[in-house]
């Protein structure tokens, strides 16, 4: 993962190294303790709001869905 931050600011940026396209980018927000996804192009892209409805909201983990994305962008590279 490639993380873009800026210290006094509470928004990143992450992006697979498996990204097939710069626009491949996650935003997040970090707010009173909270981290909020940022919908962007890439973000609001169908198979993504579905992947953050099951891991996010449902499962509560960023992690798992930033995992998930990962494993995805490796096996399409691989597979293009």
């Amino acid at each position: 993962m490639i993380i873009s931050a800026l210290m006094e600011s509470p928004h990143f940026t992450l992006q697979s190294i498996y990204a097939q396209t710069d626009d491949e980018k996650l935003e997040y927000e970090y707010e009173s303790g909270n981290m909020n996804i940022i919908i962007n192009e890439y973000a609001s892209q169908r198979e993504i709001l579905q992947q953050v409805e099951i891991f996010i909201r449902k499962m509560n983990s960023i992690l798992a869905f930033m995992a998930n994305l990962n494993r995805e962008s490796f096996n399409k590279r691989r597979l293009s």
